[in-house]
């Protein structure tokens, strides 16, 4: 983990769960751990996670005041809808046992997962999902999209959301360590991201006194 007391960004990457059997290598995440160590950015605090509970949890270290703000970014394997943390790591025959359970190895639209990071809400600037697809409006055949889940982050956390609607590359970060493929010109494809734009949150209008008779 990089941590630092002058973080404006924080990244997540996810890792295996503890007690996990067998190898926990993989190429996307291990070229994306390189490539935000290589840019040395005092403003990008860096964690690993394998649930929904220990996003919370850093959280809660990074925004403990009130006054505290941050750009968050995710970063896992991913379908539409749902962003794998510590599922990826999961036997298939453990996968349906285990990951949409607490303390919840896979983002997505769950009511129980989503309401660790209900606290959090206003305190976030912007969050960004890296994860290839996982913005997409197509579904392939899941029970939600993309779209789904950036809305449903954007109203609980009442910030702009994106989630990647392309196939995402490890090495694709600015100097800050925020994922940013537009500004990498030597690509020649166009990239897409799916965005929920934060709710406008308005109070409701004083009522008025009626008028006496009326």
């Amino acid at each position: 983990m990089i941590s630092s007391d002058r973080s404006t960004i924080v990244t997540l990457v996810a890792t295996a769960p503890a007690g996990t059997v067998g190898s926990t290598d993989d190429p996307f995440i291990d070229a994306t751990l390189r490539t935000l160590a290589s840019k040395k950015s005092p403003r990008n605090r860096i964690a690993r996670v394998s649930s929904v509970r220990e996003i919370d949890l850093e959280l809660s270290n990074v925004l403990s005041r009130p006054q505290d703000r941050a750009r968050v970014q995710i970063i896992g394997h991913a379908l539409s809808g749902g962003l794998a943390l510590g599922a990826f790591w999961l036997a298939a025959p453990e996968l349906q046992a285990r990951a949409f359970r607490f303390p919840y190895y896979i983002l997505d639209t769950s009511p129980a997962a989503l309401g660790l990071l209900s606290k959090h809400a206003g305190k976030i600037a912007e969050l960004l999902l890296v994860g290839c697809n996982i913005g997409s409006a197509v579904s392939f055949g899941h029970p939600i999209n993309g779209r789904t889940l950036t809305y449903t982050l954007a109203e609980l956390l009442r910030c702009d959301v994106l989630g990647a609607d392309d196939v995402i590359s490890p090495d694709e970060f600015d100097d800050s360590g925020w994922y940013a493929p537009g500004a990498q010109r030597a690509r020649p494809k166009g990239w897409r991201w799916t965005v929920s734009a934060a709710p406008a949150w308005a109070e409701p209008a004083p009522s008025r006194p009626r008028p006496p008779g009326a």
